[in-house]
């Protein structure tokens, strides 16, 4: 069988291809987007079962055009991953592309079927590589995609007008965090681009992109080690009281003897090298530079994780990368403290 029928059939949810099912993506600022880009055709690139392209005649939009890889869905049939055609200038693109990185393809053993669209590209996964075409294609655009974007590589975020997260699932087959992306196609400064949680304004994407810590490797930490004596939950629970934190691991409840791999990124232990009388004094610090982090960026900054807390916030994951570097902040902090007054008490925060 050919592999874009492949692609549409059996296989639509291993690669990653989800359907809208109700308009929670349609936030007050990002109708006002549509509304206010004057255009009068609405185009799907990525058609699927029609439901965007059924949300814009409900806007009243009169003209609507689809394109879908699978010729049974209705549509005029076209391979959007590897070329989106232009319509015209008045022509706003609002789509929901399909979802895959080259590491699942493989994980999955459907490498195969994709690699043609990775093997030119400079991105990892489908969804960068259509919104690289529908750019190509139209300035504006609409696009329901990963929140991973907002820590991606994408070279066109500044063509952004803005970016509003998504706390609400708009998919009844998926818990994949996702953002809606709208793209002006005019070129500008990156805190000109402004970042929504929901229908609130949380920052802009600079202010963000400024407040990421970045590891300098100055003190030598072994994660995944057995033996280690630093404990960090590095994924938020659904309890709103048992969120990402750094402690002994006696106060961390995880099968540590058994949970613990190489591969391990939900849970680790971290052997430091800090005197014993020091060890909850890092801790500390370690929490206090992780919470001001948090709350300075709402979140943000941090890697979304599948599904939300019990009181709707959406759970996020600590990398390693910036474990590392909140680590290596806490580390000097409580080493300057003790050579500039002895140990006695001092005021700590974000260096």
């Amino acid at each position: 069988m050919d592999n874009n029928i492949i692609m549409v059939n059996a296989k639509k949810k291993i690669l990653g291809q989800y359907f809208t099912k109700d308009k929670t993506w349609l936030k007050p600022q990002i109708l006002d987007f549509i509304k206010s880009s004057n255009c009068d055709t609405v185009y799907d690139p990525f058609a699927g079962d029609g439901d965007l392209l059924n949300s814009a005649k409900e806007l009243g939009f009169k003209n609507i055009v689809g394109l879908d890889i699978d010729p049974n869905l209705g549509w005029r049939k076209n391979d959007s991953l590897k070329k989106i055609p232009t319509i015209n200038q008045n022509t706003i693109i609002i789509t929901n592309p399909p979802y895959l990185s080259n590491y699942s393809a493989s994980r999955k053993g459907i490498y195969d079927s994709v690699k043609k669209y990775f093997e030119n590209s400079q991105y990892d996964d489908l969804y960068l590589i259509a919104l690289s075409n529908m750019l190509n294609a139209q300035k504006k655009v609409v696009a329901i995609i990963p929140e991973s974007f907002i820590n991606s590589n994408f070279r066109h975020k500044n063509l952004l007008a803005s970016i509003t997260i998504l706390e609400d699932n708009p998919f009844s087959d998926t818990s994949t965090p996702v953002i809606v992306a709208c793209f002006d196609g005019e070129k500008k400064n990156l805190s000109d681009i402004l970042i929504y949680k929901n229908d609130k304004i949380v920052n802009n994407l600079q202010s963000i992109n400024n407040l990421r810590l970045f590891p300098k490797n100055t003190v030598k930490l072994t994660f995944n080690d057995i033996n280690g004596w630093l404990a960090v939950r590095c994924v938020d629970s659904t309890d709103p009281n048992n969120t990402l934190k750094f402690d002994y691991k006696n106060n961390i409840s995880y099968d540590w003897k058994n949970g613990i791999k190489i591969s391990s990124r939900l849970f680790t232990l971290i052997n430091v090298t800090v005197e014993n009388n020091k060890q909850q004094e890092l801790i500390n610090e370690c929490n206090h530079i992780l919470q001001d982090l948090r709350e300075e960026t709402d979140d943000v900054i941090l890697s979304p994780f599948k599904g939300n807390m019990k009181n709707g916030k959406r759970r996020r994951r600590l990398d390693y990368k910036t474990c590392r570097a909140i680590i290596e902040l806490a580390y000097k902090k409580i080493n300057n403290k003790t050579a500039n007054d002895g140990g006695e008490n001092g005021q700590f925060g974000i260096l």
